[in-house]
């Protein structure tokens, strides 16, 4: 074998080497790979209330075991408690909502391993903001939270909504509370991550991505 031929078969070795190496670094690894729940052990349960349909649950379900490893039990639903109401304004009020969720439930209230996430369809609001309402809102220590879908299905200016806009709008606050809840992580100032701490309206929530 002549030293042009082993110079040129080495250079083919090199370069498969190179092309194998950078699709392996380039590869995204599984969602799930470098997290680790806050509490070792912890459980997340997804809670209806009302007459939250199940249909847009399951899927979340299904996506959070595919993507995560995560295998969410869904609590059979609960009422809207009455004090949770503000008739003045035709809103649920956040806060008092994540206080009932966790009353309703108090099986699970109590496990310091469990995370609970409400799903409703009204409108909401949190008392102590000044805002005209909410797609969420989270109380961390008591390890529960709450999502409003009321609005989810509302486009913005220049926006047309696509057939799986609100499921996605929902499930990426959903993610946010896991992110936060489950695994402890920090709010993050970046508009493209899920864990963006700004998300005011629906123009913010379809800009942040998916993931962490």
């Amino acid at each position: 074998m002549n030293r042009a031929l082993v110079m040129l078969l080495g250079l083919i070795a090199l370069i498969v080497g190179w092309v194998a190496y950078t699709r392996s670094s380039t590869q995204p690894a599984s969602a799930s790979a470098s997290l680790a729940p806050q509490i070792e052990g912890s459980k997340i349960y997804f809670v209806p209330i009302a007459d939250f349909p199940a249909k847009q649950i399951q899927p979340l379900v299904q996506y959070y075991r595919e993507q995560y490893n995560l295998e969410i039990a869904v609590l059979n639903s609960i009422p809207v408690d009455p004090a949770t109401r503000d008739e003045s304004r035709g809103q649920l009020m956040a806060e008092n909502l994540v206080a009932s969720v966790r009353r309703d439930v108090p099986e699970y209230a109590t496990d310091p391993k469990a995370i609970l996430i409400g799903f409703t369809s009204e409108d909401i609001y949190p008392t102590s903001q000044h805002w005209r309402f909410a797609f969420g809102w989270r109380t961390a220590n008591a390890r529960a939270a709450v999502v409003s879908t009321a609005r989810m299905s509302l486009p913005y200016t220049g926006e047309s909504l696509g057939v799986n806009v609100p499921e996605t709008r929902l499930r990426k606050m959903v993610t946010k509370d896991i992110g936060i809840l489950y695994y402890g992580l920090p709010q993050s100032q970046n508009r493209k991550s899920v864990l963006y701490n700004s998300i005011l309206g629906i123009e913010e929530l379809d800009q942040v991505g998916d993931h962490f």
